[in-house]
Order: structure tokens, then C-alpha cells, then sequence
């Protein structure tokens, strides 16, 4: 058999095992600090030296990449388990408070589906997310429970709003719920509930605002 016609060689047992714990690092790291998190931080998460990184992927990107078909997929999910609640309205709700509580734990994740870090939505993705989106809006419209000309593009917008309020207060970190408590508010028809969570106090706020500067 011709050299070139050779089947590729598995990776050996150990270093796939390094690969995997090197994207299971990744993660972890992106978790906390987001995508601004560097291959050194990955290689002290997973216990190895940088040149193992390296030797496993080719950059930083590389890893992001694995990591957003994930997201992509969790995303994915999460609206098909919404449409399996009857109520259109709570199905819409749980939707939003399900992505959001998942986005608030993982700031890679929240990084990533925003197209943060140089990665944008491939149009494939975003046509697969909007396919899988508009029954779900659809449902709501029909029964008459969501505001009349919203669609499923403003979902990208809504989740960059509440990215912004992930992590600002280390004393409340579920602030991010009364913000969605308002954005849910503007995609509904009728009735206003009491928001879930208090508002920032002035110290927290002035906290936050500086942090932002």
C-alpha cells in the first residue's frame, strides 16, 4: 500500500486524553472569565504546560470553535424543551429564563452565542436557531400572548441586553432575572408581574457603573 494511502493514526490513548482535558479546561475557564481568557490560563486549569496546549490545538480559536458547536446545541435544546409546555406564554418564558440562567453561570457561553471572541453565527447555525425558534414565537402569536411584530431575530439583541448585566453585582448575582422580568414584559401582550428580584442599591450601582468605565 502506497505511504499517502495509509489510514491517519489514531492519537495515542494519552494524548487524546490530554485533548479532553484540555477542552474540558476550556471550559471551565471560559466559564468564569470569558473569552478573554488566554491558552496559559487553559494549560494551568487542565495542570499541563502551555506546549501541550499547543501541541493539542493550534489556537485559542481552535478551542472556541469545539466549544460553540456545544453552545450552539445547548441553545438548540432548550428551545425544543420549551415547546414541549402547553401554556404559549410560559413556554416562551422558560425559554428565555432557561438560556439566560445558563448564559449567567458560563460567560463563555453568553460570550460565544453573541459571536464574541471573533466568532459570529455561520449562517447555517442562524438559519437552523431561527427554524427552530419560530414555532415557538409563532405559538405565542397566535394565541395572542406576544406583543404584535416580534420575531425571532430579536432574540440575539435581547440575551446581548442582558449580557450586560451578568456579573455586575457580585452581591446579587441573579440581578440579571429582574432585567429579563422587564424584557419579558416588552414582548408581552398583556399583564405586568412583580419583578422578581430588587433593583441595584446606589452602592452596588455606583460599584458597577465605575467597574464599567
Amino acid at each position: 500500500m502506497p505511504a499517502h494511502e495509509h489510514p491517519a493514526r489514531p492519537k495515542r490513548r494519552d494524548a487524546a486524553l490530554n485533548s479532553e482535558r484540555l477542552v474540558q479546561a476550556a471550559r471551565e475557564v471560559f466559564a468564569r472569565q470569558g473569552l478573554s481568557a488566554t491558552l496559559e490560563d487553559i494549560a494551568e486549569q487542565a495542570g499541563v504546560g502551555v506546549g501541550t496546549v499547543y501541541r493539542n490545538f493550534a489556537s485559542k480559536r481552535e478551542i472556541v470553535e469545539t466549544l460553540y458547536d456545544e453552545a450552539i446545541d445547548s441553545a438548540l435544546a432548550d428551545v425544543r424543551s420549551a415547546l414541549e409546555i402547553d401554556d404559549p406564554w410560559s413556554a416562551v418564558v422558560t425559554f428565555f429564563e432557561v438560556t439566560a440562567a445558563s448564559q449567567a453561570r458560563d460567560r463563555g457561553l453568553s460570550e460565544t452565542l453573541l459571536g464574541h471572541g471573533g466568532l459570529g453565527p455561520r449562517a447555517d447555525t442562524a438559519e437552523k436557531l431561527v427554524a427552530t425558534l419560530t414555532p415557538l414565537f409563532d405559538r405565542a402569536v397566535t394565541a395572542g400572548v406576544l406583543r404584535a411584530g416580534v420575531t425571532t431575530t430579536d432574540v440575539l439583541p435581547l440575551f446581548a441586553m442582558l449580557n450586560a448585566v451578568y456579573g455586575m453585582s457580585d452581591a446579587n448575582p441573579d440581578l440579571w432575572r429582574r432585567y429579563l422580568a422587564l424584557l419579558l414584559d416588552g414582548l408581552r401582550a398583556t399583564d405586568r408581574p412583580a419583578l422578581p428580584v430588587p433593583a441595584l442599591d446606589l452602592a452596588s450601582f455606583t460599584a458597577a457603573f465605575s467597574a464599567g468605565a
